[in-house]
């Protein structure tokens, strides 16, 4: 831990870095002084906890977690190893009251207190992973994905023969132009579709604009892509998934039949906690003055009745994408964020586990990651789950044509 503190107080501050770099720096080096501390704070609760291995459906972890009931879930439980009878009656009383529906916010939060937060994010996995919808999903994906790890690297990925039928729209998230070093331009999966194949576009949003502003920029780059006779797959981050969502009840039905598809990934479709408390003076002093409007937009208070007024055209597929992490397997990134924010429940660092879901679509969880899904495989994640979406999509079309009267 020693020489991970000296790395950081090592990291210069330097004018070269252009503009990205400059205001990581300034993090590190400015406001953030007390970077080491703060880091060895973060460090020491990543390594607190209890030691743990245990499956969720068809992943396995090797954590910590934050108390003993987590710990017994994972690796008892779940496994059918049960020996502590009170604790199991309790926790079947918990699926039992659910009748196998997704845990809401409300829901997730009464678990953190009534067991542990971990508790509560391994109980959601557990229960996405229980969908039938979600559990074919998940397969097929895994299927696409070790196909793409043996031949994306090499660039011998041969994309279904429906796959030029379809184009990509990816859609960036907050300070894009600004924070290029956490992914937000979404350059590395636009570069890994491209190699792979796919025609890849991308929507110039403001980067610090309103919620309902760059809805409608989202809108007009769908109507767009509407006359070039390819179906469309959107591809959503973080913020940008409610303009995606409010783009597409906007334009409703008769304007978005080229629409096959949205990948909802983090969405933070209902807000974020951060932004109501603490996000804007941070960011301000880091980048400058941002768009007031920007931020307002992303609280929870207006995000949640925006939510409810969302109507996705039922012929679009929506794919809910987001990782869920437990107290030993966040990201020094995401660290910042989800240590305060556990007192509203399981989060991934920015975002409540439960508001990045959309109902009606398939949910693919990722366990143990993060709102910053840092993962070296990012590029083969990619082009695996733009397969798994034609996949389905043509699989779907496929047994509804073959229907009676189809």
């Amino acid at each position: 831990m020693q020489v991970f503190i000296d790395d950081l107080d090592s990291l210069e501050c330097s004018p070269e870095q252009g503009p990205s770099a400059k205001a990581f720096s300034k993090m590190r080096c400015g406001s953030f002084g007390l970077a080491s501390l703060l880091s060895a704070l973060l460090l020491l609760s990543a390594c607190a906890g209890l030691p743990v291995h245990g499956s969720v459906g068809m992943q396995t972890i090797d954590t910590r977690v934050d108390s003993e009931v987590a710990r017994y879930y994972l690796a008892n439980y779940l496994a059918g190893k049960r020996d502590d009878a009170l604790l199991d009656e309790r926790i079947d009383r918990v699926y039992q009251n659910a009748n196998g529906a997704l845990p809401n916010r409300d829901d997730l939060k009464k678990l953190s207190d009534d067991f542990s937060v971990d508790f509560a994010a391994l109980y959601l996995a557990d229960q996405i992973s229980r969908a039938p919808d979600n559990r074919r999903f998940r397969r097929s994906f895994d299927q696409a994905y070790d196909y793409a790890r043996k031949t994306f690297p090499e660039g011998r990925v041969v994309l279904p023969a429906a796959a030029a039928d379809y184009e990509v729209l990816f859609v960036p998230t907050y300070l894009y132009k600004r924070v290029t070093f956490t992914g937000a331009d979404m350059a590395a999966p636009r570069a890994a579709l491209q190699k792979a194949g796919f025609k890849c576009y991308f929507v110039e949003t403001k980067d610090d604009g309103a919620v309902e502003t760059n809805a409608d920029l989202v809108s007009a780059a769908i109507r767009a892509r509407a006359q070039s006779g390819r179906r469309l797959i959107i591809v959503s981050a973080s913020k940008s998934g409610p303009e995606v969502a409010l783009a597409l009840t906007k334009l409703g039905a008769a304007e978005t039949r080229h629409v096959a598809a949205w990948i909802n990934t983090v969405g933070a479709l209902q807000g974020t906690p951060m932004a109501d408390e603490h996000l804007a003076p941070e960011l301000d002093y880091i980048f400058g003055n941002l768009d007031p409007a920007g931020t307002e937009s992303i609280k929870t208070e207006w995000s949640r009745r925006r939510f409810e007024s969302f109507r996705i055209p039922e012929h679009v597929l929506v794919v809910n994408y987001f990782g869920i992490p437990v107290s030993g397997s966040i990201s020094f990134l995401a660290r910042r964020g989800f240590f305060p924010m556990r007192k509203y429940g399981p989060n991934d660092g920015i975002v409540l586990l439960s508001d990045m879901i959309f109902p009606g679509g398939v949910t693919l969880a990722e366990l143990g990651s993060d709102h910053f899904m840092l993962n070296e495989h990012r590029n083969i994640t990619t082009v695996a789950l733009a397969i798994t979406v034609i996949q389905w999509v043509e699989s779907q079309e496929h047994q509804i044509s073959a229907k009676p009267g189809k």
